[in-house]
Order: C-alpha cells, then sequence, then structure tokens
C-alpha cells in the first residue's frame, strides 16, 4: 500500500515530552486497507499519558490526527501511568481523580515505558523488546508500515448490556493456516471523561479524556492448541459485572496503587467501549484488534 502522506507541521526533535501532532493529508485514492474476506487489518495505538505530563494531550491530538485519515482501523488506548505524571494531588482542589489501573502498571513495568518519559506510545507493539518506546511522530510511519501486512485473524465482538451486567463474546476467525502461541485480551475503555488535566501551562478543569483504559477482563491463550486451520472460529464468551470491575480500581487505587487515594469510580457505560485483540506471546506484537461499543 502506497498512501501519499503530507504533513502539515514541522516535526521536531523527539523529546519525553514532545509536541507536535498532525493534522495529515492522503491523496485522492485515499486508504486502501488490507482485506481478507469481511476482515481489515486494524491497529492499536496505546498511549501511555498522565493527567500531569503538560505535553501529554499533543500526543492525544496526535492519534486522533491519525484516526482521522485511517478511521476504524485505528483504535486508541490511554493508559495513564507512573506517579509522577498520574498520581492524584489529594486536597490539592485539581487532578484528585486516579486514572491508574492494575494493568498500566503491570505493562508499563513490563515494556520499561515511563523511564523513557512521556508521552510515549507502541503501534501493535511492535519492535519489542528494543524499539517498541515511540515519540508520537513516529506513530504514523509505524501504522502506515502495519497496515501493510497480511492479516491471519478476524475479530468480531458481540455484547448483551442489561444495565449493569452483561455478557461480551469475542469471536476469532482464523484466516490462514499459522501454528503460535497466541493470546487474547479483553478490555473496557472508556470515553468523555470530563476531568482535570494538564495541556501545556494550562490547567484545564472540563479536559476530555478519551479511550482510558478502565479494566481487563481477560488475557489468556487463545486456545489450547497452537495449530490453527483457516476457517476455524475460537469463542470465547465474558460475563462481567462493573460495579465490581470499579471496586476493584478503587480498592486498587486506595490500597496498592503508590500515593493513590480510592478516587477512581465515577464510571459511566454509556461512554464505554469494548476492546478485543491477539497478539504473539513470543514477540509481543498485537496481531489483530477490535473495538465495539459496550451498550451495542
Amino acid at each position: 500500500m502506497k498512501n501519499i502522506i503530507t504533513l502539515l507541521s514541522f516535526i521536531l526533535i523527539i523529546t519525553s515530552c514532545d509536541v507536535v501532532e498532525g493534522p495529515y493529508e492522503i491523496d485522492s485514492g485515499g486508504v486502501i486497507p488490507t482485506d481478507t474476506n469481511t476482515y481489515v487489518k486494524k491497529i492499536l495505538i496505546e498511549d501511555f499519558t498522565g493527567h500531569t505530563c503538560p505535553n501529554c494531550p499533543s500526543a492525544a491530538r496526535e492519534l486522533e490526527a491519525i484516526h482521522d485519515v485511517y478511521g476504524n482501523q485505528i483504535i486508541g488506548m490511554a493508559l495513564h501511568i507512573s506517579t509522577g505524571f498520574a498520581g492524584p494531588w489529594t486536597g490539592s482542589g485539581k487532578f484528585e481523580y486516579d486514572f491508574r489501573t492494575k494493568w498500566g502498571t503491570d505493562w508499563d513495568d513490563f515494556f520499561n515505558i515511563s523511564n523513557s518519559g512521556l508521552p510515549r506510545g507502541m503501534v501493535n507493539r511492535v519492535g519489542y523488546p528494543n524499539s517498541h518506546k515511540l515519540g508520537k511522530n513516529e506513530w504514523l510511519a509505524n501504522v502506515i508500515t502495519e497496515l501493510e501486512k497480511e492479516i491471519d485473524f478476524g475479530v468480531s465482538i458481540t455484547t448483551n448490556n442489561n444495565g449493569n451486567e452483561g455478557v461480551i463474546t469475542i469471536n476469532s476467525e482464523i484466516l490462514n493456516n499459522i501454528n503460535g502461541d497466541y493470546n487474547l485480551v479483553v478490555s473496557l475503555s472508556e470515553s468523555k471523561i470530563i476531568n482535570w488535566q494538564k495541556d501545556g501551562s494550562n490547567d484545564i478543569e472540563e479536559y476530555e479524556h478519551n479511550h482510558v483504559l478502565r479494566t481487563i477482563l481477560t488475557d489468556e491463550s487463545l486456545s489450547n492448541s497452537s495449530n490453527y486451520i483457516s476457517g476455524q472460529v475460537v469463542e470465547k464468551t465474558i460475563n462481567y459485572n462493573l460495579s465490581t470491575l470499579e471496586q476493584f480500581n478503587i480498592n486498587y487505587s486506595q490500597n496498592t496503587a503508590e500515593l493513590g487515594n480510592g478516587n477512581a469510580g465515577g464510571w459511566d457505560s454509556s461512554n464505554m467501549s469494548v476492546i478485543a485483540y491477539i497478539y504473539d506471546n513470543t514477540t509481543q506484537e498485537i496481531l489483530q484488534v477490535e473495538e465495539a461499543h459496550l451498550n451495542n
């Protein structure tokens, strides 16, 4: 796939808090997705961020600019990590919410993200273990490369939500005969969260936080076999209770997270999405990802 991408901003040297984002333009040929049957290649951009990181909103805007070009082939996830940039300012009257999660902390430790400074991101986790920690100005080039890859998996999500409880069904269709050790991750994210955020020299009280990781419902082997046959479908059904999941985050903030305060609730299911992806346990690369609204 050959797209003509024009950056309408200067590209600066990437630092721990770099500050250039799109918009981007493509030529009249448009985006030509990788297509196998009814599935297209989709990309997960994991944006490691924090509400007191002054340059992190520029990374969020970069993610949206890339999404504006490629549409639903781009799926974002914002992970608030570290005490320095994501720890709550208890008693300050601002930045008191704790966006952190157990899983964000675990992944920060595993992928060693925050030690390189924020904002940082991963595009389908490619490049691990040596070149996966990307400044936002590197995201687009990696997206273009990823979209050229053949897809071996198709993922579909069905949700049945009854208020506080529900059932999520993930169908993973095998598109080629393949062999390997793969895991399925199913998570919940939330958008349209209005809360404090530093943006440059400004403290924004009504900043809109989007794609925020709330919880991981499962991270387990896709199947008990390493051999997959084209046409095979692997189904995973998950029952959930939002109150229980929300309380887990509150307890994590209050009892486990460094300098946490328990202010991690207030979830709104009407703004939540299910994000499911398959990754290679050997390389950590995400091979396919899908997103659906929780209340569909």
